[in-house]
């Protein structure tokens, strides 16, 4: 456990743009209270989310497993504000399965729900690219997709949204989408490369018996 802590502290003060995955969640966990929800959808973001964000009160970090379908947080964060409207609810999607339940925004916006989404954005479907290149010696097959405007996206919702042009804006924005009436999206640049480097790692530990 020591470990993984030390580990996730690494990347704390990198302010490299498009932002490390690692970074991200340190800025996540840093600002969210301890009886807060996280939302994981699902994609490469969730193998990050699993290995590094820190809960500590039990069931605050709601994640899709078996099945694992992609779409879950947009609609599953609604669901946690309604039952705990006190707590913060993050969602935290990829541009892809984000894509999937968009629609759910309207419902969120009618609902008057402060729940935030923050969308890692790398045009791609990262996770299958990811076991892709693990399986294939780095090869993949097509994967990128294009994704609309999310400031405007949110507009045409009638909400909040912001799109971060730099490391230093995560922390502001967070800030200011937890004070809107409604709900709010931040699209947040990811830079996956740190994918393969997190493979090669966790290949080289040893777990003692």
């Amino acid at each position: 456990r020591q470990g993984i802590l030390d580990d996730f502290a690494l990347e704390k003060d990198d302010t490299a743009f498009p932002m490390k995955p690692q970074k991200i969640l340190w800025e996540v966990r840093d600002y969210l209270g301890p009886d807060d929800y996280l939302l994981s959808d699902v994609g490469a973001h969730k193998m990050w989310i699993s290995r590094y964000y820190q809960c500590h009160t039990p069931n605050t970090c709601l994640i899709s497993n078996g099945f694992c379908s992609m779409g879950f947080a947009l609609p599953g964060a609604i669901g946690a504000k309604l039952a705990c409207p006190d707590r913060k609810v993050l969602a935290i999607c990829g541009d892809a399965g984000f894509m999937m339940n968009v629609q759910d925004l309207e419902t969120a916006v009618r609902l008057k729900l402060n729940v935030v989404y923050m969308i890692w954005e790398d045009g791609e479907y990262g996770l299958i690219k990811w076991k892709q290149q693990n399986h294939f010696g780095g090869r993949h097959s097509k994967l990128d997709f294009g994704n609309p405007d999310w400031e405007l996206l949110a507009r045409a919702f009638g909400m909040w949204g912001k799109s971060l042009q730099s490391c230093e804006q995560l922390r502001p924005a967070l800030e200011e989408a937890f004070r809107q009436p409604g709900p709010a999206l931040i699209g947040v640049p990811v830079d996956y490369r740190e994918n393969l480097k997190l493979t090669e790692k966790l290949g080289s530990l040893e777990c003692p018996l």
